[in-house]
């Protein structure tokens, strides 16, 4: 049994991520933030309550970070999986900014959610992973992020946000090299969720499921790595 942190949980993938980790009889921290507003999660708890804690964290807040990181050390002392899932489309979270339209405000929110938080958590968590059984760290990104595969305009605040995260992962799995910590950045495919839209063409739960192999498979040899949901690598 091991012990997954999730962040972004009350929906989409990290919901899914969730529901499955738990099916698979392990312990499950599922952040988000509003817990409070979050149906499906709290019928998960009700459901599984010895294997599913909910914790109030707004990535972006330095106060919710450091707040969850003393209850979650408090209470499991532990992590064996971070999965930083948490992440926005744009600035308002609804609508991608095309050129003519770009503002700063934009490219500030959605690079803290998406890029410096991650990188923020993972550091933060350090050491409750340093004590887990081989830790993994599993950042959430998109091929939107490759720019060996773009060939269209538009979506720049997510795409290069997407794209320092993926730098940020190489970073990382580097300066974790020795501890033995595997870093992944992820592109878990264009799924029908609140994010990927009711026309994407992937339903979540295989990808998920697939996802979550992937990370028990994975080696070392493997970390810093950029893959699809299928295991295969993708062009930075």
């Amino acid at each position: 049994m091991k012990t997954i942190l999730i962040t972004g949980a009350s929906r989409g993938l990290g919901l899914e991520f969730t529901r499955q980790y738990i099916e698979r009889g392990d312990k499950v921290i599922a952040t988000c933030r509003k817990p409070e507003k979050a149906r499906e999660l709290q019928e998960l708890q009700s459901k599984f309550l010895s294997k599913l804690s909910l914790i109030q964290m707004d990535v972006a807040e330095e106060e919710d970070r450091n707040r969850a990181y003393e209850q979650i050390e408090r209470e499991f002392g532990v992590l064996d999986v971070l999965i930083n899932n948490a992440g926005i489309i744009s600035g308002n979270e609804k609508k991608s900014y095309s050129l003519g339209e770009i503002y700063k405000e934009d490219f500030n929110k959605v690079f803290l959610v998406n890029s410096i938080a991650p990188l923020l958590i993972s550091e933060k968590f350090l050491p409750m992973l340093e004590k887990g059984n081989e830790a993994k760290i599993l950042n959430i990104t998109s091929d939107n992020s490759s720019i060996a595969k773009r060939s269209v305009g538009g979506k720049y605040s997510y795409c290069t946000s997407k794209a320092a995260l993926n730098m940020i992962t190489k970073i990382l799995s580097n300066d974790l090299l020795e501890k033995g910590i595997i870093v992944l950045a992820i592109h878990p495919g264009w799924l029908r969720t609140d994010m990927g839209g009711s026309t994407a063409p992937l339903e979540k739960e295989k990808p998920i499921s697939m996802i979550i192999d992937l990370i028990e498979k994975v080696e070392i040899s493997d970390t810093g790595k950029f893959l699809s949901w299928e295991g295969e690598e993708i062009p930075w």
